[in-house]
Protein backbone atom coordinates (compact mmCIF):
# COMPACT_ATOMS: atom_id res chain seq x y z
CA UNK A 1 0.00 0.00 0.00
CA UNK A 2 1.53 3.42 -1.11
CA UNK A 3 1.74 5.77 1.94
CA UNK A 4 0.48 9.48 1.65
CA UNK A 5 2.55 11.94 0.75
CA UNK A 6 1.62 13.43 4.08
CA UNK A 7 2.68 10.78 5.52
CA UNK A 8 6.63 10.22 4.58
CA UNK A 9 8.05 13.14 6.26
CA UNK A 10 6.70 11.84 9.39
CA UNK A 11 8.21 8.34 8.74
CA UNK A 12 11.64 10.17 7.50
CA UNK A 13 11.75 11.57 10.98
CA UNK A 14 10.84 8.27 13.03
CA UNK A 15 13.47 6.51 10.54
CA UNK A 16 15.88 9.06 11.71
CA UNK A 17 15.90 9.04 14.91
CA UNK A 18 16.02 4.80 15.23
CA UNK A 19 19.30 5.29 13.06
CA UNK A 20 20.52 8.26 15.37
CA UNK A 21 19.50 5.94 18.23
CA UNK A 22 21.25 2.59 16.40
CA UNK A 23 25.00 4.27 16.15
CA UNK A 24 24.98 5.20 19.69
CA UNK A 25 26.30 4.29 22.86
CA UNK A 26 22.72 3.49 24.27
CA UNK A 27 22.09 -0.03 22.19
CA UNK A 28 22.56 -3.32 23.85
CA UNK A 29 25.15 -4.21 21.80
CA UNK A 30 27.29 -1.59 21.90
CA UNK A 31 29.28 -2.41 24.76
CA UNK A 32 29.90 -5.87 23.25
CA UNK A 33 32.65 -6.84 21.96
CA UNK A 34 31.21 -8.62 19.04
CA UNK A 35 33.04 -6.87 16.18
CA UNK A 36 29.42 -6.86 14.35
CA UNK A 37 30.89 -5.68 10.88
CA UNK A 38 27.64 -6.62 8.95
CA UNK A 39 25.77 -4.19 11.57
CA UNK A 40 28.17 -1.22 10.91
CA UNK A 41 28.09 -1.28 7.40
CA UNK A 42 24.17 -1.65 7.31
CA UNK A 43 24.01 2.01 9.52
CA UNK A 44 26.59 3.40 7.30
CA UNK A 45 24.54 3.19 3.79
CA UNK A 46 21.71 3.65 5.26
CA UNK A 47 22.66 6.86 6.10
CA UNK A 48 23.05 8.12 2.65
CA UNK A 49 19.61 6.45 2.38
CA UNK A 50 17.85 8.98 4.89
CA UNK A 51 20.08 11.66 3.09
CA UNK A 52 18.60 11.27 -0.40
CA UNK A 53 15.15 10.41 1.21
CA UNK A 54 15.64 13.58 3.02
CA UNK A 55 16.45 15.45 -0.41
CA UNK A 56 13.65 14.25 -2.45
CA UNK A 57 10.98 15.18 -0.01
CA UNK A 58 12.84 19.09 0.66
CA UNK A 59 12.41 18.45 -3.71
CA UNK A 60 8.93 17.96 -3.24
CA UNK A 61 8.21 20.62 -0.68
CA UNK A 62 9.82 23.46 -2.25
CA UNK A 63 7.91 22.53 -5.67
CA UNK A 64 4.17 22.31 -4.09
CA UNK A 65 1.65 24.18 -3.51
CA UNK A 66 -0.51 24.43 -0.23
CA UNK A 67 0.01 24.12 3.24
CA UNK A 68 3.64 22.60 4.03
CA UNK A 69 3.13 21.57 7.54
CA UNK A 70 5.38 18.86 5.70
CA UNK A 71 8.59 20.97 6.88
CA UNK A 72 7.58 20.54 10.53
CA UNK A 73 9.40 16.59 10.38
CA UNK A 74 12.09 17.80 8.18
CA UNK A 75 13.30 19.93 10.21
CA UNK A 76 12.96 17.99 13.01
CA UNK A 77 14.91 15.38 11.60
CA UNK A 78 17.55 18.36 10.67
CA UNK A 79 17.88 19.73 13.78
CA UNK A 80 18.28 15.97 15.63
CA UNK A 81 20.77 15.20 13.22
CA UNK A 82 22.96 18.43 13.52
CA UNK A 83 22.71 17.84 17.07
CA UNK A 84 24.10 14.79 17.23
CA UNK A 85 27.22 15.73 14.99
CA UNK A 86 27.55 18.55 17.40
CA UNK A 87 27.18 15.64 20.74
CA UNK A 88 29.71 13.54 18.84
CA UNK A 89 32.50 15.47 16.66
CA UNK A 90 32.60 18.73 19.04
CA UNK A 91 34.92 20.20 22.32
CA UNK A 92 31.23 21.47 23.26
CA UNK A 93 29.91 18.01 22.77
CA UNK A 94 32.61 16.51 24.02
CA UNK A 95 32.94 18.81 27.71
CA UNK A 96 29.01 18.00 27.64
CA UNK A 97 29.09 14.40 27.41
CA UNK A 98 32.13 14.78 30.64
CA UNK A 99 29.92 16.35 32.71
CA UNK A 100 26.54 14.40 32.20
CA UNK A 101 28.99 11.04 32.77
CA UNK A 102 30.78 12.43 35.52
CA UNK A 103 29.54 10.26 38.11
CA UNK A 104 30.29 7.17 36.25
CA UNK A 105 33.53 8.05 35.19
CA UNK A 106 34.76 9.08 38.18
CA UNK A 107 33.45 5.11 39.13
CA UNK A 108 35.66 3.99 36.54
CA UNK A 109 38.75 5.29 37.08
CA UNK A 110 38.55 4.33 40.96
CA UNK A 111 38.11 1.18 40.28
CA UNK A 112 41.66 0.55 38.73
CA UNK A 113 43.23 -1.18 35.58
CA UNK A 114 40.93 -3.33 33.48
CA UNK A 115 40.24 -4.69 29.82
CA UNK A 116 36.43 -4.43 30.31
CA UNK A 117 34.69 -3.35 27.74
CA UNK A 118 31.90 -1.45 28.54
CA UNK A 119 29.63 1.49 28.60
CA UNK A 120 30.34 4.74 31.06
CA UNK A 121 27.68 7.46 31.01
CA UNK A 122 27.99 8.60 27.47
CA UNK A 123 30.86 6.81 26.31
CA UNK A 124 32.23 3.03 25.74
CA UNK A 125 35.01 2.73 27.70
CA UNK A 126 37.27 -0.41 25.92
CA UNK A 127 39.77 -0.57 29.26
CA UNK A 128 41.57 1.21 32.04
CA UNK A 129 45.08 1.63 32.44
CA UNK A 130 47.72 3.46 35.16
CA UNK A 131 50.77 4.24 33.08
CA UNK A 132 51.81 6.99 35.58
CA UNK A 133 51.25 4.93 38.85
CA UNK A 134 52.74 7.88 40.92
CA UNK A 135 50.43 10.28 39.77
CA UNK A 136 47.07 8.18 40.00
CA UNK A 137 46.03 9.50 36.94
CA UNK A 138 43.41 6.69 35.49
CA UNK A 139 43.18 6.53 31.61
CA UNK A 140 40.17 5.47 30.23
CA UNK A 141 40.68 4.01 26.43
CA UNK A 142 37.28 5.09 24.51
CA UNK A 143 35.78 2.88 21.95
CA UNK A 144 32.99 3.00 19.48
CA UNK A 145 30.01 1.60 19.42
CA UNK A 146 30.18 -1.15 17.11
CA UNK A 147 32.00 -4.21 18.79
CA UNK A 148 35.92 -4.64 19.73
CA UNK A 149 39.39 -3.41 18.08
CA UNK A 150 37.29 -0.15 17.09
CA UNK A 151 39.57 2.29 19.43
CA UNK A 152 39.36 6.14 18.70
CA UNK A 153 42.68 6.77 19.58
CA UNK A 154 41.27 9.01 22.33
CA UNK A 155 42.07 8.43 25.95
CA UNK A 156 39.75 10.46 29.03
CA UNK A 157 42.54 11.35 31.61
CA UNK A 158 41.76 11.94 35.31
CA UNK A 159 43.83 14.79 36.08
CA UNK A 160 43.31 14.67 39.96
CA UNK A 161 44.41 18.87 39.89
CA UNK A 162 47.26 18.24 37.45
CA UNK A 163 47.73 18.34 33.81
CA UNK A 164 48.37 14.83 32.77
CA UNK A 165 52.05 13.02 32.36
CA UNK A 166 52.68 10.08 29.85
CA UNK A 167 55.48 8.07 29.19
CA UNK A 168 55.60 8.18 25.54
CA UNK A 169 55.67 12.22 25.77
CA UNK A 170 55.95 12.75 21.79
CA UNK A 171 53.07 10.03 21.10
CA UNK A 172 50.29 12.00 23.31
CA UNK A 173 48.97 15.28 23.62
CA UNK A 174 46.32 16.49 25.45
CA UNK A 175 43.43 19.26 26.06
CA UNK A 176 41.36 20.16 29.08
CA UNK A 177 38.07 19.18 28.95
CA UNK A 178 36.48 20.11 32.56
CA UNK A 179 35.56 18.36 35.62
CA UNK A 180 38.91 17.55 36.78
CA UNK A 181 39.38 15.50 32.97
CA UNK A 182 41.79 15.92 29.78
CA UNK A 183 41.22 14.61 26.74
CA UNK A 184 44.96 12.45 25.28
CA UNK A 185 45.03 12.30 21.95
CA UNK A 186 46.79 9.28 20.71
CA UNK A 187 49.45 9.77 16.92
CA UNK A 188 49.25 6.23 16.33
CA UNK A 189 52.70 6.24 14.21
CA UNK A 190 54.64 7.79 17.04
CA UNK A 191 53.42 5.69 19.29
CA UNK A 192 54.10 2.07 17.45
CA UNK A 193 57.88 3.88 16.92
CA UNK A 194 57.88 4.72 21.00
CA UNK A 195 57.22 1.18 22.15
CA UNK A 196 58.96 -0.81 19.34
CA UNK A 197 61.97 1.46 20.39
CA UNK A 198 61.58 1.86 23.60
CA UNK A 199 62.94 5.18 23.71
CA UNK A 200 61.56 5.79 26.97
CA UNK A 201 61.93 3.61 29.68
CA UNK A 202 57.97 2.71 30.70
CA UNK A 203 58.33 4.19 34.44
CA UNK A 204 59.51 7.52 33.37
CA UNK A 205 56.65 10.05 32.84
CA UNK A 206 56.76 13.33 31.61
CA UNK A 207 54.33 16.23 31.50
CA UNK A 208 52.41 16.12 28.15
CA UNK A 209 51.77 18.41 25.26
CA UNK A 210 48.90 20.65 25.73
CA UNK A 211 46.55 21.87 23.28
CA UNK A 212 44.24 24.55 22.80
CA UNK A 213 41.45 23.03 21.18
CA UNK A 214 39.68 19.64 20.77
CA UNK A 215 40.32 19.96 17.09
CA UNK A 216 43.78 20.38 17.07
CA UNK A 217 43.24 17.06 18.78
CA UNK A 218 41.33 15.61 16.28
CA UNK A 219 44.28 16.31 13.63
CA UNK A 220 46.81 14.34 15.27
CA UNK A 221 44.44 11.52 15.23
CA UNK A 222 44.02 11.88 12.11
CA UNK A 223 47.61 12.98 11.27
CA UNK A 224 48.72 9.73 12.94
CA UNK A 225 46.33 7.19 11.23
CA UNK A 226 46.91 8.68 7.92
CA UNK A 227 50.56 7.35 8.53
CA UNK A 228 50.19 4.19 9.27
CA UNK A 229 47.85 3.38 6.68
CA UNK A 230 50.07 5.43 3.95
CA UNK A 231 52.87 2.45 5.48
Amino acid sequence: MRLPASARPWLLLLATLAWLWATSVFTPWAADRAPRLWLYDLLFYLRFALLFWGGAELLRLAWRRGPRLDAVPLAAAACAALAVLAYEHTGTGLRWKISASRSALIAAADAGPGDQRRRVGHFIVDSARLPCAGTRQAWLWLGRPHGGGSGTNMVLVRGNGHPPATPLHDAFAFWPAGNGWWVAYQHAGRYRDAVSMQQEPADTCKPGVLLSRHRQGLALVDEGRRGLASE
